[in-house]
């Protein structure tokens, strides 16, 4: 749409009403006629250039009193891009929840892109500048006036200047159940002039009506954002662009996990159902480090409606997860010679989360992971992540050219956590007493000792499981990270799977909307939804302590969401790491608690903004292998300590 004539018939309209003069006492006031603006059904009509911008807005939530917030999400088929088809597409999972995720990515669009560069606006290492009187950007919390952390950025993968999206990106994450307000004043393009706001914002932020029903539904509440916005040093009259909305509550972000998590530990007990070893490899690897690899099966509760993906959670009909049938699951287990070396003697018992599609056996056989065992005299045991494994790979594949399919990863992945939640609980229980995991009649399972450590994705996860695991109280995150769709662009492990992405959506304005929508499904299981809670503990689950040791410069997981993961945990950066990035509270070693430090270990820098690395060089990888990572590591799980065994900074020199 051309917004110069947009601009002229809006200014005319003005100039027409100053020269008729006001009402005199026998003139009743006359009301002008509604300014015709830009519509289109299904849209967010307060932008013309793409339907579903702003986003995240309140014109996708609709008020409903059975919710905790008050609202429902209410995204409609016509948002959505075009290449799909709205009469086969499910939009029901993606209106789950009572309101936008709190963890969302919030943009928008102008004509021309405006310029985000410079020392007035805060960029991903300069976040402290979003607290400045004049900062063009700002996201208010509408009940405390609060502004919130947040960075700018332009879409670095955008094919065309004029669709080129406005990223407001989050330092963390906002709160559950809250109204905010996001403004914009004083943006430039690249020639210095001022962006002009759409006629159909103008008319509203200048008190008028439009002709749009969409808009005029929310006219009230907008005057009154306004009216907040004005009250916090934001001038109506200098906004380019503002809008609202409510975020979701806990309640539905964590209601289908809570719930059957509970029903899967009454029936698990104290012990685990039941445990069937398959295969034993007695001395495996032939190097002297393991005594025995242990295969087998686990039984745990299933909420599933199938025992194999693509398979989704089967609800009763208050519309909760229900429990269907109890299912073997495949676990591995290493039991090193550290703990028969002399006498035979109990160790911790560590479960182990592995990496982005891949499974549980291969991980823990590698020799880096039986190493790992030996050196910290630990039984490790993993299991498949279940909807992100390797057994998963088909239907996430899909889910890229087919997002109305994503509900069976996503769903699936909730069923991933109960999963592991049933094997700690399961192999400090009824499998701590088989044959396998004992040695002249010693048991070398510790049912006082059970950690975590994850990489990668189990990284990645692992916080959420820390969250929601009863068994579990600290747990070592290694290369982690949150909100996978902040992650994913920045990431080379996604570079392979984007073509998909791209075939079935050509067009970057729909790639950009379709990663913030899919956080909606993604909610029920993204560690952005747990670990604020690690501190504190999720009610009925005790506070957790929680390590994460991430690389600079990071090809698979990037620093930035290192960091919105640890800031959300609340977790301090330790004194020697390599970064100290904004936010976090710095604390000098040894000291008990939780920590966050950063490791270099040679990797080329990456991209700025929304792009993947072109190569990895493999330091998210040999994190693992480290050696000042597995003293800090050994630390912490054994003795709840945070140590710094760098000299000086973490780095190779």
């Amino acid at each position: 749409m051309n917004h110069e004539g947009e601009s002229v018939r809006y200014w005319t309209l003005i100039t027409l009403l100053l020269l008729t003069g006001c009402p005199t006492e026998e003139d009743p006031p006359v009301e002008p006629d509604p300014i015709k603006v830009s519509q289109q059904e299904g849209c967010e009509n307060l932008n013309p250039l793409y339907c579903a911008f702003p986003y995240p807005s309140d014109r996708y939530m609709v008020e409903d009193p059975s919710t905790t917030t008050g609202y429902g999400a209410a995204i409609e088929a016509g948002a959505m891009p075009e290449s799909i088809d709205p009469e086969e597409f499910d939009l029901s999972p993606y209106n789950r929840l009572d309101g936008m995720s709190p963890a969302t990515q919030i943009m928008t669009l102008f004509e021309k892109p405006p310029m985000v560069t410079g020392d007035h606006i805060a960029g991903a290492y300069t976040i402290e500048r979003y607290l400045d009187d004049d900062h063009p950007t700002v996201i208010l919390d509408l009940d405390s006036g609060e502004r919130v952390a947040h960075w700018v950025e332009l879409d670095a993968r955008a094919q065309y200047a004029g669709e080129t999206v406005i990223y407001l990106r989050l330092a963390s994450r906002l709160e559950e159940d809250r109204s905010y307000a996001v403004a914009m004043r004083g943006l430039v393009d690249d020639g210095g002039d001022l962006l002009e706001p759409s006629l159909a914002f103008a008319t509203i932020r200048d008190g008028l009506h439009t002709d749009a029903p969409d808009i005029e539904d929310r006219w009230d509440t907008y005057q009154a954002m306004f009216d907040t916005l004005e009250a916090n040093g934001i001038p109506r009259a200098d906004l380019q662009t503002a809008w609202r909305f409510h975020t979701a509550s806990g309640d539905a972000i964590r209601g289908d996990i809570l719930h059957a998590r509970a029903d899967a530990l009454e029936r698990l007990g104290d012990s685990g159902i039941g445990c069937t070893v398959t295969s034993v490899d007695e001395a495996y690897g032939d190097d002297g480090i393991t005594l025995r690899r242990v295969r087998g099966t686990y039984t745990v509760p299933s909420y599933m409606d199938s025992p194999e993906p693509p398979a989704r959670y089967q609800r009763g009909d208050d519309g909760l997860p229900v429990f269907v049938e109890d299912v073997e699951v495949p676990f591995t287990a290493i039991v090193p010679t550290s703990l028969t070396e002399g006498t035979a003697h109990a160790g911790p018992l560590i479960t182990f989360g592995h990496g982005l599609m891949l499974n549980g056996e291969a991980v823990v056989s590698s020799e880096p992971l039986r190493r790992n065992a030996y050196e910290m005299a630990g039984t490790i045991v993993a299991t498949d992540w279940a909807g992100m494994s390797s057994n998963d790979t088909t239907t996430v594949a899909g889910a890229l050219t087919d997002p109305g399919t994503f509900v069976y990863v996503t769903e699936r992945l909730q069923q991933g956590m109960i999963n592991q939640i049933a094997l700690t609980r399961t192999f400090m229980g009824i499998c701590r007493d088989i044959p396998e995991l004992q040695h002249d009649d010693v048991e070398l399972v510790d049912p006082q000792e059970s950690y975590y450590i994850g990489g990668s994705q189990g990284g990645i996860y692992g916080g959420t499981l820390l969250a929601l695991s009863p068994d579990i109280e600290r747990g070592v995150l290694l290369v982690n990270g949150a909100n996978y769709p902040f992650m994913i662009e920045r990431s080379i492990d996604f570079e392979s799977y984007f073509p998909l992405f791209e075939l079935a959506f050509p067009e970057r304005l729909d790639q950009a909307l379709m990663l913030p929508m899919a956080q909606h499904l993604w909610d029920g299981s993204d560690p952005s939804s747990y670990l604020p809670f690690l501190q504190e503990g999720l009610p009925g689950i005790g506070p957790k302590q929680v390590m994460a040791i991430t690389v600079t410069n990071d090809a698979q997981v990037p620093n930035l969401s290192s960091d919105m993961a640890m800031r959300m945990a609340g977790a301090p950066v330790v004194q020697g790491s390599v970064s100290e990035p904004w936010g976090f509270e710095v604390r000098v070693a040894p000291y008990t608690g939780s920590g966050y430090v950063e490791i270099d270990m040679g990797d080329p820098d990456c991209p700025e903004g929304n792009l993947a690395p072109p190569v990895d060089m493999g330091g998210h990888g040999a994190i693992a292998r480290d050696p000042m990572a597995l003293l800090m590591i050994e630390a912490f799980l054994y003795d709840g300590e945070v140590i710094m065994p760098c000299d000086g900074e973490c780095d190779p020199d």
